[in-house]
């Protein structure tokens, strides 16, 4: 498994600069721009599309035929592009999580409950859109699933500007709002969903054949 997350963070940092450049233009953009929503969750899009981007550099580049051969199991395959998917949206997350704490201090609005809900918020954000794309990806290949993540990647970004519309473009007062209701049940419910994703892609991979 160390050799798969290897492979795959050397993968990230060579293909997937732009990615990478992109969460730090977006997350500056957030910090010093006009606390817009969609500055501060496209980062989350992002980093949840590595591991699609990822795989589907290992297809055209017939590494999954190659891994075969290998001494790993297709779980281990699976789970390990789950577990880079994590460890990248962790990273986004904290460094989107700071950047809005500092913001709200300098801003005089900090407010521990507004900045949990918020974080929550964030972990629901990346959860969501890998949980539902990475299952159709492992059973029918980067091609032929390439439809769902487009569709996905339609439906975050609705998502975003319908609530960008609804709060007037503010974070902050979005996360204030929110305080309060059931954004942690709707947390664990993503977890949840995560894991479920996760073991559906696993199935779903040890029956397809390569």
């Amino acid at each position: 498994m160390k050799g798969l997350l290897l492979k795959d963070l050397y993968m990230a940092n060579k293909y997937c600069r732009a990615f990478l450049l992109i969460v730090f233009v977006f997350i500056g953009s957030s910090f010093f721009g006009d606390n817009s929503i969609f500055f501060t969750t496209y980062p989350i899009l992002i980093s949840g599309m590595i591991p699609v981007t990822l795989l589907g550099y290992d297809e055209r580049s017939k590494w999954s035929e190659y891994c075969e051969t290998l001494p790993y199991s297709k779980a281990m395959i699976v789970s390990e592009k789950y577990l880079i998917g994590l460890i990248l949206q962790i990273c986004v997350i904290i460094l989107s999580a700071i950047s809005q704490a500092v913001r709200m201090n300098i801003s005089n609005s900090f407010s521990l409950s507004s900045f949990m809900t918020l974080t929550a918020l964030l972990i629901i954000l990346s959860l969501i859109t890998p949980s539902l794309i990475m299952p159709f990806m492992f059973k029918y290949g980067v091609e032929k699933g390439r439809i769902v993540y487009y569709i996905a990647i339609g439906v975050f970004c609705a998502g975003i500007f319908a609530v960008q519309s609804l709060t007037k473009n503010n974070i902050s007062e979005y996360s204030a709002k929110i305080t309060g209701s059931y954004i942690f049940i709707i947390l664990a419910a993503c977890i949840a969903l995560y894991a479920i994703s996760w073991y559906m892609s696993v199935r779903f991979y040890s029956k397809r054949e390569i």
